[in-house]
């Protein structure tokens, strides 16, 4: 009973430091985003179809400062350097970046089983099944 409340106190803080070091981690890609100047970071949201204060907010989800989207197209079989559609692109980065469940995607990319877990909780899981279908990267 001793060393299982000794591995859940260990847990908890595990938990808690790996929340500051990614907290700290979102800020500082927010800082490095915003210091390329107004007009180069109005454009990328634009394209990505972000209000400056979306972008704010999303910063503040789990693992905001990492690109989940490409990880988990490739665990899926998509091959993000081979898409073709721009503006499909942006719109699933815009999903992926302002989603709710990065925590739990970031948990299942790290255990390598994403692929078998993402059309339970994922909001791109049916653009995920588009490319597949189709065979390309529309």
């Amino acid at each position: 009973m001793g060393a299982n409340l000794i591995g859940e106190t260990v847990g908890a803080w595990r938990s808690v430091i790996s929340l500051l070091a990614d907290r700290r981690r979102s800020r500082a890609a927010k800082r490095e985003f915003w210091a390329m100047g107004w007009d180069e970071c109005t454009g990328i949201l634009n394209d990505i179809r972000l209000s400056r204060s979306e972008f704010d907010d999303a910063m503040r989800l789990p693992y905001a400062s990492e690109d989940l989207l490409s990880s988990a197209m490739r665990s899926v079989g998509v091959d993000p350097d081979n898409f073709q559609s721009r503006q499909a692109h942006c719109f699933m980065s815009c999903t992926c970046i302002t989603c709710p469940h990065r925590r739990q995607c970031h948990g299942h990319l790290a255990a390598f089983d994403f692929e078998s877990h993402y059309q339970d909780f994922c909001p791109n899981s049916q653009n995920f099944a588009d490319l597949l279908r189709d065979g390309r990267n529309w």
